[in-house]
């Protein structure tokens, strides 16, 4: 973790070249002592167990500073133990799948017992599972979306197909047995420059369009209750006003006068410029409607009974 505080904080380049040695020995001194059949399978996944054990590390360490131990961090963690050790970096977002409950701290003596046994490596005799332990397991990963934005952007580089571990490159070097016997054979590898933004996804925007999908449903059923509630009342309404007009004509004609009044005065309308303009028509037969008041209630009354 001094290493990482000396490149990540503040650099200092005498202490950045003791320190890069240290982990070239150590890294070389465990290559050289792994067999044979084992030594694809665990410098496989060494790297990544290495960027999870220094995660820990600073998690345990500086428990005041988790806040800043964010997805940036985990990614200059995943890009420089994975640069020491292969020489290139690993697919963008690999730390993801860590098991955090594990690394993080807590006061769980079951997680604290899970986060050892998980530190170690038992690779096993076939295949090339990695063993179950809670370093290398990967829980079932939720259901992925991709993003609905533009793509990441790539670049071309140069790899050497017969080139060294930077780490077991710079172990020779101080040890003045770095001299390459073997021409560089080199060939372009394709590589994430830059990923594009990770939101909002296909399955956020069909959920947030779902949402509205729901509201307009809601308010379209709402406007459709209020529709029928509007209908139902002008329905009421016209037939209470078809109930007074027949009332009113059963009343007037038991009154000779009136009706010829009434006559005169829908003559008069026909030919005024009031004709057929809205409510001109039913003023005509207000002054009826307020005068047979008492025989239009008791027809209500008859109706709804």
């Amino acid at each position: 973790s001094s290493g990482i505080n000396a490149e990540y904080g503040h650099p200092n380049q005498k202490e950045q070249d003791r320190l890069y040695n240290r982990i070239a020995d150590s890294y070389v001194s465990l290559f050289l002592n792994i067999s044979e059949k084992h030594k694809d399978f665990i410098l496989k996944y060494y790297p990544s167990a290495l960027a999870q054990s220094l995660y820990s590390t600073f998690c345990n360490v500086y428990t005041n500073s988790l806040k800043h131990f964010d997805g940036d961090f985990k990614t200059f963690l995943c890009n420089l133990t994975s640069e020491w050790i292969c020489g290139s970096t690993p697919p963008p977002f690999s730390w993801s799948k860590w098991p955090l409950a594990l690394l993080e701290p807590s006061n769980s003596h079951k997680d604290e017992e899970g986060r050892k046994s998980g530190l170690k490596i038992q690779p096993q005799e076939s295949g090339e599972e990695p063993p179950m332990t809670p370093m290398f397991y990967q829980p079932r990963a939720a259901v992925e979306s991709h993003p609905a934005g533009p793509g990441p952007v790539f670049e071309r580089v140069q790899f050497n197909l017969f080139g060294r571990s930077p780490l077991v490159t710079h172990y020779l070097n101080t040890r003045n047995l770095g001299k390459d016997l073997l021409a560089p054979k080199l060939v372009s590898r394709t590589q994430i420059e830059k990923i594009g933004p990770q939101e909002p996804t296909y399955r956020q925007i069909i959920k947030q369009a779902k949402k509205v999908y729901d509201n307009l449903e809601e308010q379209h059923e709402r406007a459709m209750k209020l529709s029928d509630a509007e209908a139902r009342r002008i329905h009421k309404r016209y037939k209470e006003e078809i109930l007074e007009l027949s009332v009113i004509q059963r009343e007037l004609f038991k009154r000779k006068n009136e009706v010829r009044v009434l006559s005169e005065k829908l003559i008069d309308y026909q030919n005024s410029d009031l004709y057929n303009q809205p409510g001109t028509f039913a003023n005509i037969f207000e002054p009826y409607a307020e005068l047979f008041k008492e025989q239009i209630e008791e027809a209500k009354k008859d109706l709804i009974d």
